[in-house]
């Protein structure tokens, strides 16, 4: 299934990547996003470039068909490669969302780029439940899921651009 959200920073790139970046804002996203644990690291590399890695436990909200199926907790684990920025200032990261010990998996690509005062982000990439048959079923209910926990960070990142930046 395919995934595409946009979110809107009140920043620029640089000041939204910056919130990306920042182990602490990742931290409270996960806080916000109801997770039981977590574990966040950020690696920046000389060319400009980083890895986010936040690995979080959570008691998903979806339907008791797939409650029953995946149990009461599930771990996420989610790794963003970010680039250097471009010429134009604009920052791609390819990304990867994966339910530990499901079948269940988003790959993809996040982009930074400037819109008008602020910035904007687009997260595209492709959602798959890998169980025959009722795999599709389940596909939406990810989406989902991943779309709330990226609106939670960007409003964690606008919070954190305005009382820093």
């Amino acid at each position: 299934m395919k995934l595409n959200v946009e979110n809107r920073y009140a920043a620029t790139v640089e000041q939204a990547f910056a919130s990306h970046v920042t182990e602490s804002v990742r931290e409270e996203a996960c806080r916000q996003s109801g997770a039981k644990s977590w574990q966040v690291s950020v690696t920046q590399s000389p060319d400009g470039g980083a890895v986010v890695q936040v690995e979080r436990v959570m008691s998903p909200e979806l339907p008791d068909y797939i409650s029953r199926l995946i149990g009461g907790s599930v771990t996420i684990r989610q790794q963003e490669e970010w680039a250097p920025p471009a010429a134009d200032g604009t920052r791609t990261a390819s990304v990867k969302l994966t339910i530990v010990g499901q079948p269940a998996s988003m790959t993809g690509q996040a982009v930074l780029l400037p819109d008008g005062d602020g910035s904007k982000e687009v997260v595209t990439g492709e959602v798959k439940v890998a169980v025959p048959i009722i795999g599709r079923q389940f596909e939406p209910e990810i989406a989902k899921v991943i779309e709330s926990a990226l609106r939670i960070e960007q409003r964690v990142g606008d919070e954190w651009v305005k009382a820093n930046c």
